[in-house]
């Protein structure tokens, strides 16, 4: 697209932009991302590295790469994933119940991420298990 034409595009409101099927080339993108902040060519190289990845895991399906890590592809008992974040929570070791949250979310973001409810299910494992404790203070403390 030449600059007449970026600057026609700009000018059109959000609907008309999304009702428009626009083709761009990696050089037309690749322009308007130099105009872009820090923060934002951050988010859009992570946004373009999560579609790659999931782009790839679609297409590599039949052929998963070994890896040293644990296989989340097929269903697992509550205890093997339990016993899985323990053992890296251990290396973690969060003192709150935010960094723990986070530390557990961070453990199957490849793998499709993991709800909330789950994340909580696992905590509630780990403390009847006797592992953690979590205080008043919702302060985190390994047993």
């Amino acid at each position: 697209m030449s600059n007449p034409e970026l600057a026609q595009l700009r000018q059109l409101s959000r609907d008309e932009k999304l009702q428009m099927k626009v083709v761009m080339t990696y050089d037309e993108i690749a322009g308007l991302c130099q105009q872009l902040g820090y923060r934002d060519k951050l988010r859009l190289a992570q946004l373009l590295i999560q579609l790659a990845r999931k782009e790839e895991e679609t297409q590599n399906a039949q052929h998963p790469i070994e890896e040293n890590r644990k296989d989340f592809s097929k269903p697992l008992n509550s205890s093997e994933v339990v016993e899985y974040v323990l053992e890296r929570l251990i290396k973690l070791k969060p003192t709150k119940i935010s960094s723990l949250k986070n530390s557990i979310a961070a453990m199957f973001q490849f793998q499709g991420g993991i709800s909330e409810s789950e994340q909580e299910k696992i905590i509630s494992q780990l403390q009847k298990l006797k592992y953690i404790h979590i205080d008043a203070n919702n302060r985190v403390t390994f047993l």
